[in-house]
């Protein structure tokens, strides 16, 4: 027994002596020059990344709450697409003229005297449902809440949902990372609340 305690032991430390690193004073070797370039690969297949829609004057009217929004008939999507939505919240003017569009993406949930409203979502690979859910009987709310909003729907590709290349709170950096076309246009302004 005695013998194999004596051995169990030299022999985890032979192995803890083999995993120490080696050092040296000597300097490290410089970098050769750069090869040649490669030949050009072939042409990838042009496709679109992602696809962005936009609903004007939805509203939200009782008893339901919600509103469907289908994907036009010329699109199809696939079941491994991401639907991100973005309400315009608000709109104002810089000092130098420019309108700036605030979109919020959603969930959004916000604090009214009677609780917290949320606005919220869920998608297809055919369309997009928008609904609200409250703390209070929605029946409260007035129309600044439920009517006349615009919505942008963004479907990307399953891949780039998880990618972590982009804050995909932000419509305007999912916007220009996807490369999706410019649907501003002058909206009239309406104020939501904070």
């Amino acid at each position: 027994m005695k013998a194999l305690y004596t051995s169990s032991i030299l022999l985890i430390l032979t192995l803890l002596a083999s995993c120490t690193e080696y050092y040296t004073t000597e300097p490290l070797p410089v970098p050769g020059p750069q090869g040649p370039i490669g030949p050009q690969g072939p042409q990838g297949v042009a496709a679109e990344n992602a696809f962005v829609f936009e609903w004007e004057n939805v509203d939200f009217t009782a008893p339901e709450y919600e509103v469907i929004l289908p994907y036009p008939d010329n699109f199809e999507g696939i079941a491994s697409d991401v639907a991100l939505v973005y309400f315009l919240w608000d709109t104002y003017e810089t000092n130098d003229g420019e309108v700036v569009e605030v979109w919020r993406q959603l969930p959004q949930t916000i604090l009214t005297d009677d609780g917290a409203l949320q606005y919220n979502y869920d998608f297809s690979m055919y369309d997009v449902r928008l609904f609200m859910d409250a703390e209070f009987p929605l029946d409260l709310l007035g129309a600044i809440d439920t009517d006349d909003w615009i919505v942008r729907v963004v479907v990307v590709p399953g891949d780039f949902w998880d990618s972590g290349r982009v804050d995909l709170s932000d419509y305007h950096e999912v916007k220009e990372m996807l490369g999706l076309p410019d649907l501003s246009k002058e909206y009239p302004v309406k104020v939501r609340r904070n």
